[in-house]
Order: structure tokens, then C-alpha cells, then sequence
């Protein structure tokens, strides 16, 4: 998951704590991930949604969508990278299901491609 303003937002949490490096070991994970991910190589991943949200007190709302309440407390925060566990599930399906119709799309193109060929 990586758009422009999501980026724009990890830049902002990421300078708050001091840079990519103090942000990635609060994060647990690699400053060269953290490059990665702002470059556009890598996609943010839920991992790093979850320790921003979870570890540093970010509201997801804001990480993910830009809108509410910057930070939360901890009872909100924790209720809300619940919903979005739940969420990502529901989007892994969804992919799942694409990829699906995309082989059945391709099946059914070859074969309509096979019977103009005769």
C-alpha cells in the first residue's frame, strides 16, 4: 500500500522520531526498508502501518486515509489495528479474487482467439 500522501505522512512521522534510522528501530525494522518504502521501491508495508500505529501512538485513520485525529490514545488505537487487521484480510480476498478473474479473463480470451484462428 503506497500512494503520495500516505508517503507524505510516514515522512512526517518518520522526522518526528529523529530520522529513518530511529524510526525504523522503533518500528523493528530495517532503515534500508524504511529507504525503500519512501523511494517507491517497496510498498509500505502493514507491518510498519501497524508498529507506527500501535508502537508510536499514530492514529491509523490518519496513517492510512490522511483524515481524524493524528495520534490516539491507547484504546482507540489498539480497537482500530484491529479493524484494520480485519481490513487487510478483506483486501487479500479481494486480490485473491481478482488474480482469479484475470487467469479466467486470460482463459477465455485464448480460447475466443482459438476459434477466430479456425
Amino acid at each position: 500500500m503506497s500512494d503520495s500522501q500516505l508517503l507524505k505522512r510516514l515522512r512526517i512521522v518518520i522526522k518526528a522520531c529523529g530520522g529513518q534510522t530511529k524510526f525504523a528501530k522503533a518500528c523493528g525494522i530495517s532503515q534500508s526498508l524504511v529507504s525503500l518504502m519512501l523511494s517507491g521501491d517497496r510498498e509500505v508495508n502493514f507491518t510498519t502501518i501497524t508498529a507506527v500505529c500501535h508502537d508510536l501512538g499514530y492514529s491509523p485513520e490518519w496513517v492510512i486515509l490522511g483524515t481524524g485525529d493524528k495520534m490516539l490514545n491507547g484504546k482507540e488505537a489498539t480497537k482500530l489495528v484491529t479493524e484494520i487487521q480485519i481490513l487487510r484480510t478483506e483486501v487479500e480476498l479481494l486480490h485473491a479474487r481478482m488474480r482469479h478473474y484475470e487467469k479466467e479473463f486470460e482463459l477465455m480470451s485464448q480460447r475466443f482467439k482459438e476459434q477466430e484462428s479456425k
